[in-house]
């Protein structure tokens, strides 16, 4: 017997090792690389394996992966996963609500239901009992863990239920204790946020990686209808979240050939950003709008003999905001993928809701083609297009407001740190104001709000591998509607020495890249180092602050610790403000917790 078992434990190192070996030749190259800003091998420890194996198999790394097995896809996720922190737990939560969700659990004063708050993009909460005199007295009132590592989703909240999506799975819970109502279980991962039908205010619409378009009742989480959205690729995603306008359910799409062009065998680049429209009653595809032409061969490289295409790239990173009266869609695009740039790369696009016709185009920027082969030296001649970026898309959705004379206006926060306001019927540039550093990850990179006076700003400024023209300002700034001068500034302290990683070896970074929100006169923000603070929107000071990066106890028995604040940001109803913590892109802190305050 003692033979038998010290011949199996033999068998066993040998196919770690094995393991190991494939890790090292497939994957540590470019995820131990810190100048490229993907998460790191031990940081997908905190990834199951299950969520390991779909990357490889029909995520982001499905390209270069390719080339494996699936019984090398298994080794593969088994191998990263050995250590994981979730072990196999699913998420589901072992804390049941005692009753279904009623109609009036969804007739409450205050709700937050879609991604902007309202369709003008303001995240603006104009009905909380939340001010500059009360901030103070909020309360950590409970947790609920995810099963990624990454908190990517910002939930949404309809009157009594809350619901937050991840992995495959979006939650319905109590937003005052977070028992669980229900849990859908879509075919594909899930990005974004779920928007609320504004027509029965009883369903809601949800788009998985897949481009798989669900409506679900919202008091049972049952499957209403399913709809597919084509697109050109496998490669396009849709990253940012849908917005409505009656029965039109609009749909961003974007495109992750961005990171496929590190190979060098890869034909570089044919995938484009987009919209689609889809009928919010019946599913069906109303129009969808490519943003550049088809792209057309360059020829073949010099040294890959590898087919070059262009224009490419423009992708939709940002929720839409919709216009009802004018009927008109509005959004900010990418850098393109190849040169030559194309004139719809780093530009704000109207559109028309009902015919997915463009409007107008305002380009902010040309020439910036840029692909993350520009960040590897040893095949950054073979993959970088001749202009080399500088890779300053626009990541945060466009806000639409008024001046004072009541004509609309459009602004809009560029990865640059130049932030804009534009004519709303023509795209002309009333004034533009820099702000930030700016860099591949932020100056403005993922939302702004307003409260029709001002204009509220979060600045990045995270450290990059390039030089550009100001030292950096990570903050908060405030801007004057009228012409774009800085009123105010909070510049966030650097604490990142004494701060670590709870998991994995994501960094600490300054800044503040997540999406802000406010209400009355006050500034929610999560910074990159995982501080949550409210601040006065009369002149940015600082009025209160929790610290996210440490371990929680859930609701849902999920083991949960907080980490880097971004992409999401906070959600703010009656007395609550709801924050996601944790985010391993970029090579940050990973975490997975949702975190629910309230006024004492």
């Amino acid at each position: 017997m003692k033979t038998i078992l010290s011949l199996l434990f033999f068998v066993s190192q040998l196919a770690f090792a094995d393991a190991g070996k494939l890790v090292k030749e497939n994957c540590a190259s470019c995820h131990e690389d810190e100048k490229l800003n993907l998460i790191s091998l031990s940081s997908m420890t905190y990834l199951t394996q299950s969520e390991l194996m779909y990357v490889l198999q029909n995520g982001k790394m499905k390209q270069q992966a390719s080339h494996l097995s699936i019984q090398e896809k298994e080794t593969i996720s088994e191998y990263l996963a050995q250590n994981e922190v979730l072990g196999t737990m699913t998420g589901s939560s072992n804390y049941k609500c005692p009753h279904v969700i009623e109609k009036r659990d969804l007739k409450q004063s205050s709700s937050w239901p879609s991604w902007g708050y309202d369709n003008f993009n303001t995240r603006n909460q104009p009905h909380s009992n939340i001010n500059a005199d009360n901030v103070k007295s909020l309360k950590l009132r409970w947790s609920f863990g995810i099963s990624s590592q990454d908190v990517r989703a910002q939930p949404i909240v309809i009157g009594e239920v809350i619901l937050l999506s991840e992995s495959d799975s979006l939650h319905a819970l109590n937003r005052k204790n977070g028992c669980t109502y229900w849990k859908f279980t879509s075919k594909a991962r899930l990005r974004n946020a779920p928007v609320l039908n504004e027509i029965d205010g009883e369903s809601i619409f949800l788009v998985d990686s897949d481009f798989e378009v669900y409506k679900l009742n919202l008091l049972s989480g049952e499957l209403v209808w399913t709809s597919k959205i084509p697109v050109d690729y496998e490669s396009n995603i849709p990253s940012a979240s849908p917005v409505q306008s009656g029965k039109y359910l609009i749909v961003p799409i974007s495109t992750f050939e961005t990171v496929l062009a590190i190979d060098p065998r890869h034909e570089c680049c044919k995938t484009s950003g987009g919209i689609a429209a889809v009928d919010t009653d019946s599913g069906e595809i109303i129009w969808t709008h490519r943003i550049e032409e088809k792209s057309k061969s360059l020829g073949k490289g010099l040294i890959t003999r590898i087919e070059k295409f262009a224009p490419a790239g423009s992708a939709v990173w940002n929720a839409p905001g919709i216009d009802r009266e004018d009927k008109r869609i509005f959004f900010g695009t990418g850098q393109s993928l190849q040169s030559p740039a194309s004139n719809y790369s780093d530009a704000i696009i109207s559109m028309n809701l009902e015919s997915g016709e463009k409007i107008w185009a305002t380009q902010t920027l040309k020439g910036d083609a840029y692909n993350m082969g520009c960040e590897i030296p040893g095949i950054k001649r073979l993959v970088c297009p001749k202009e080399n970026g500088p890779d300053f898309d626009f990541g945060a959705s466009v806000i639409q407001s008024k001046n004072q004379e009541g004509e609309k206006i459009l602004l809009a926060g560029q990865k640059s740190g130049w932030v804009f306001r534009l004519d709303i019927n023509t795209g002309e540039i009333s004034w533009k104001s820099k702000v930030g550093n700016g860099g591949t990850l932020g100056g403005v990179h993922f939302g702004m709000t307003t409260d029709n006076r001002n204009l509220y700003v979060p600045i990045s400024d995270r450290k990059v591998n390039k030089d550009y023209d100001i030292d950096a300002k990570p903050g908060l700034y405030a801007l004057d509607f009228e012409d774009g001068d800085i009123l105010w500034e909070y510049q966030l302290d650097d604490i990142c020495k004494s701060r670590k990683a709870l998991h994995g070896e994501g960094k600490c970074s300054t800044g503040f890249s997540a999406a802000i929100s406010m209400t009355n006169n006050v500034i929610f923000a999560g910074a990159l180092d995982g501080r949550f603070s409210a601040h006065a929107s009369e002149d940015g000071s600082k009025l209160w602050e929790f610290d996210t990066l440490k371990d929680f106890m859930t609701v849902n028995g999920m083991p949960a610790g907080g980490g880097s604040i971004d992409s999401a940001g906070p959600v703010i109803v009656d007395d609550w403000v709801f924050v996601n913590s944790g985010y391993s892109q970029h090579g940050q802190m990973a975490g997975n917790a949702i975190l629910a305050f309230s006024l004492d």
